[in-house]
């Protein structure tokens, strides 16, 4: 236990939830050892089995050790604390969430390594620590693990009021550990974390009193944040940063009410062969250049952080190289049909078939229908493209049987025939890889 590094990390004022899955659960019972833990510490929770992980995240990981997984720790451990203590300053709150897997019972194949996560409002930070395989027994890797969760901690208080980082770009170092262990030879602890400004966390999270950011989308361009979507249509050229941007309002303009656009949302994770063919016979089809989509915010669950964007981001331009890529607050399709109407959206069979079935509303045909109807208010067409839908691929006639005739009426289906290539396949094999 490092009692000199948790005062410090105290001094940042900090509070903040903790969840720890799978190994490192020592830093807690640290943090409470030293008195004053209570000016600090909101809630510290160990799902430690699959079950329990799963409930606390609200879904199944793919992986339940992995950078992205402490993330998502990390992220729900924010909203936690932000559900918990509404009356605290948001830029006060913090999430930390680590993941572990260390010396068992029973030998491992893979490497013994830990990750963990903190997010804030003012940021993202993800570290991982490999641990040199056989060089310690399990109480030597759990104390390990808990002073690497701390030395992240300590990480995020001292850039809390930092200045150097340009918000919205990834940033990577080696750390060091804070720890009177000794370090072997294979042991080795790199972090990663982006910033934000203040109009970045409001687009993320909304304002610090809780209303809805006036930012409605995000876009960038060969990797470089250049545009912003307000509400009511309006565009800010973003020259510097978001918040010179917003102080700049006079610069700004106002897209038409309707305008002819070619959008493809996803979550593109990763970007395929497949979606690259799609984006290419749409513009080419309808004679317009294709942006892309994704939504940072998910329905009934945090938001995608800051550093997941823009790794999604960097390969999107990598596959598409110069591609306009907008990150939108829009999860829903009618939501993004509201922030560009009268464009043309593409999309594969199984996401039309989505967008027709009931339970996504509720199991409510008349919310259903009332989508649809909206819809077709603003304008909004559909451009689909075959897919495998449960085993086999529907022709153009038979979703046109399937689908509700409202919604039938706004598709143009497309005949190239797209290379059936899965994101989650290529998730699961880039682990196995």
């Amino acid at each position: 236990m490092n009692a000199r590094a948790i005062a410090e990390f105290r001094q940042a004022a900090l509070r903040f939830v903790v969840s720890i899955s799978g190994g490192g659960a020592g830093f807690i019972s640290d943090y409470l050892a030293v008195p004053g833990a209570s000016g600090s510490v909101i809630e510290a929770i160990v799902p430690y089995s699959k079950a329990a992980t799963d409930a606390f995240l609200r879904k199944a990981p793919e992986s339940y050790c992995s950078e992205h997984t402490a993330r998502l720790l990390a992220a729900a451990a924010f909203e936690r604390a932000r559900l918990l203590e509404p009356e605290t300053s948001p830029n006060a709150l913090l999430g930390i969430g680590a993941t572990a897997s260390l010396a068992s019972d029973r030998p491992k194949k893979g490497e013994h390594r830990v990750y963990c996560a903190a997010i804030s409002r003012s940021g993202v930070f993800s570290a991982s620590l490999k641990l040199a395989k056989g060089a310690r027994d399990r109480a030597g890797e759990e104390r390990l693990a808990a002073d690497f969760i701390l030395s992240v901690a300590l990480f995020v208080a001292k850039k809390r009021d930092a200045r150097d980082d340009a918000p919205w770009r990834e940033y990577s170092a080696p750390m060091t550990l804070v720890t009177e262990q000794p370090l072997q030879q294979g042991d080795a602890a790199t972090i990663s974390w982006t910033t934000l400004d203040e109009p970045g966390a409001d687009f993320l999270y909304g304002t610090r009193d809780g209303a809805d950011s006036t930012i409605r989308a995000l876009r960038w361009t060969r990797g470089t944040l250049d545009r912003a979507l307000l509400a009511g249509h309006e565009t800010l050229d973003v020259k510097t940063s978001l918040e010179d941007a917003l102080a700049n309002r006079e610069a700004s303009q106002s897209q038409d009410a309707e305008t002819r656009r070619l959008i493809f949302p996803g979550s593109f994770n990763p970007p395929h062969s497949g979606h690259v063919e799609m984006a290419t016979f749409s513009s080419r089809r309808l004679g317009l250049p294709t942006e892309l989509e994704l939504s940072a915010r998910n329905v009934d669950k945090p938001p995608l952080d800051a550093l997941e964007l823009l790794r999604r981001v960097k390969a999107i331009d990598e596959a598409l190289p110069g591609v306009h890529i907008w990150v939108s607050n829009a999860p829903r399709f009618v939501e993004k049909a509201e922030l560009a109407p009268g464009a043309t959206f593409v999309m594969g069979a199984d996401t039309i078939l989505r967008l027709a079935d009931p339970k996504y509303e509720g199991d409510s045909i008349e919310r259903r229908d009332n989508v649809l109807t909206r819809l077709a208010a603003l304008h909004t067409r559909f451009l689909v493209y075959r897919r495998q839908v449960n085993g086999r691929v529907a022709t153009p006639d038979e979703l046109k049987r399937i689908l509700p005739p409202t919604l039938a009426a706004l598709c143009e289906f497309a005949d190239e025939p797209i290379v059936n290539v899965s994101s989650t396949q290529l998730r699961m094999e880039r682990r196995l890889s």
